[in-house]
């Protein structure tokens, strides 16, 4: 019988892989008639892209890029090819988690405990490089910026369940020394996770992804210099 440990991973990996092949998340709604606004991110981006997309319907045309925005590398790999060609007038973003996992000597993605020699995608002296790269790219359109801490991994212990930190650390500096304002999730869904995430303590569930996606709402409409997102109604 697998163990809980070969159950999380496994869970991780189709949340994280899954999430490539899924239909219509570029899809624009109100295209040329409202403010455009772009959300690149991992598959937790993916989980509220549509309740976003809901919060927004006659506000801003919200779009995404078509696959899991993974990691650092794989941004600056594919970061003017989300952008494309069209005008947007915010950019909603983050790396992170991705640039955490574990690999082995042939650069394969494994479990934390996995035997022989392993290190981490990305240093933090790494990601910040990329990190740098891939705003220095989107400040080039001239779209608003809004930068989104990552969220964090509760099935991490000890040294591992810093790394998340650590690289939001490194974002936080970058952010402030360009003036680009923080959308805080870490510190916004850390009291919630044992009732906002799902079972594998990365992911979330649909009442947490409803939270994300008001918080993340809200940003962008203040970024946007919009009214914020109303709550909705409480059941009497």
């Amino acid at each position: 019988m697998p163990s809980l440990l070969s159950r999380l991973f496994a869970t991780l990996l189709l949340g994280c892989f899954s999430v490539l092949v899924l239909p219509g998340l570029a899809k624009s709604q109100d295209k040329g008639k409202l403010p455009r606004v772009l959300i690149i991110g991992d598959s937790i981006s993916i989980g509220y892209t549509e309740p976003v997309r809901k919060l927004l319907q006659g506000k801003a045309d919200l779009v995404r890029p078509a696959e899991n925005c993974q990691h650092t590398g794989h941004g600056l790999a594919r970061i003017k090819t989300w952008l494309g060609k069209e005008k947007f007038d915010v950019i909603h973003f983050n790396w992170g988690i991705w640039d955490t996992h574990m690999l082995d000597a042939q650069n394969r993605l494994v479990r934390d405990d996995a035997p022989g020699p392993l290190h981490i995608r990305h240093t933090p002296k790494q990601y910040r490089e990329n990190l740098t790269q891939l705003v220095d790219t989107m400040e080039k359109t001239g779209a608003k910026l809004t930068w989104a801490s990552t969220t964090p991994i509760m099935s991490r212990k000890d040294a591992r369940f810093e790394d998340i930190k650590n690289l939001n650390a490194v974002a936080e500096d970058i952010m402030k020394a360009r003036k680009i304002p923080i959308n805080d999730l870490y510190t916004y869904v850390l009291p919630n996770v044992k009732e906002w995430q799902s079972g594998d303590k990365v992911h979330f569930n649909a009442k947490g992804n409803e939270q994300l996606a008001k918080r993340v709402s809200e940003r962008i409409l203040e970024t946007l210099g919009r009214k914020a997102v109303e709550a909705p109604a409480k059941n009497p």
